[in-house]
């Protein structure tokens, strides 16, 4: 998991840095290169690693509390206490650093709204402090009804059952509700909850999952690059979250199925334990490049676009590694005053 998780992030990295540097812009005037027309075709969809995200959280969320919450072996102070600590302080900095940055007395709304963290549950999510933060309001929706989703995942037969509903329900937010100017709005809990429920299911079966021999982790291995092109293949909009089901559980299970020396290493586990910091704060690193004219030098857009990416990351690693250590230090001062 640490590995995909680190994956996940980069990924949306890479594809916002291409998306907000316009490095596709010459593409549109038959001025692009074969090299900038390749990247913008990787690119493209990379974004779909974010219901990746979703399923991780999923399984990840069970491993830690399923069993506990089950059998109230703690608290809801501790759990939500535990929860709110992992993600506030640091995307309460993002936003203050966005309302500072952009000085607007409108986004102060916004801002306040942001900082609940309940943002998801808004008639109009169209938030432009930390835009990227949906997913974060997503996630912690999925947190505040954690205690809930493991009574509907109590047992397997109610969570296939759970699991049907919530594709149901994401069905739902195509053809009937949700609908913005005639689009659908998938920033949604209840259009992404079905992932949370995939990667819950995908904990009841960790243990058969991680028994399969050889053979099954191949045949898994197969079906997972198989669905790989699915990342590319469009298709009518009630099959988007069903396509990135089949291509994403696939992997899931072979992540589950053993440890792997590619994903499994000091170096997955370091990105991992910083791939939603740096998820929430890439754009605010890109824009501080931008803003120092470092974005477009050289002025042929593949070059400019790798070269922004690479700064991009060191940028955001070393900002999310400080900037973590620094909260993690002031948290544990506050809690030894108390």
């Amino acid at each position: 998991m640490d590995g995909f998780r680190a994956i996940a992030a980069f990924a949306i990295v890479v594809m916002h840095v291409f998306l907000r540097g316009a490095y596709g812009a010459d593409l549109a005037h038959g001025d692009g290169t074969d090299l900038l027309s390749l990247i913008q075709t990787i690119v493209s969809s990379l974004g779909t690693f974010v219901t990746l995200f979703f399923i991780i959280s999923g399984f990840g969320l069970c491993c830690g509390y399923y069993d506990r919450i089950k059998n109230a072996e703690i608290t809801p102070e501790r759990f939500y206490t535990k929860r709110i600590a992992k993600l506030l302080p640091f995307f309460a900095l993002l936003v203050l650093l966005d309302i500072i940055g952009t000085g607007g007395k409108d986004s102060l709304w916004e801002a306040f709204a942001d900082i609940t963290m309940v943002f998801n549950l808004l008639p109009d999510l169209n938030i432009e402090v930390i835009g990227v933060g949906w997913a974060l309001g997503v996630i912690f929706l999925f947190y505040f009804l954690f205690p809930f989703f493991v009574y509907t995942i109590s047992t397997k037969r109610r969570a296939w059952l759970t699991f049907a509903v919530t594709i149901a329900l994401s069905l739902s937010c195509v053809f009937y509700f949700h609908k913005t100017n005639g689009n659908l709005d998938d920033r949604r809990f209840i259009y992404q909850a079905m992932f949370f429920v995939a990667g819950g299911l995908l904990f009841l079966y960790k243990d058969r999952i991680g028994s399969m021999g050889k053979i099954g982790r191949i045949v898994t291995l197969v079906i997972a690059i198989g669905a790989l092109p699915l990342l590319y293949v469009s298709g009518p909009a009630w099959t988007t979250n069903l396509r990135q089901l089949v291509l994403w559980v696939p992997w899931m299970v072979f992540a589950i199925a053993s440890d792997h020396r590619i994903f499994s290493n000091r170096i997955a586990k370091f990105f991992s334990g910083i791939s939603f910091e740096i998820y929430l704060s890439h754009l605010f690193i890109f824009q501080v490049f931008n803003m120092l004219h470092l974005t477009h030098l050289t002025g042929i857009p593949s070059v400019d676009y790798l070269m922004t990416l690479a700064l991009v990351i060191v940028g955001v690693t070393g900002f999310s590694v400080l900037a973590k250590r620094a909260i993690d230090y002031g948290w544990s001062l506050w809690r030894k005053r108390r």
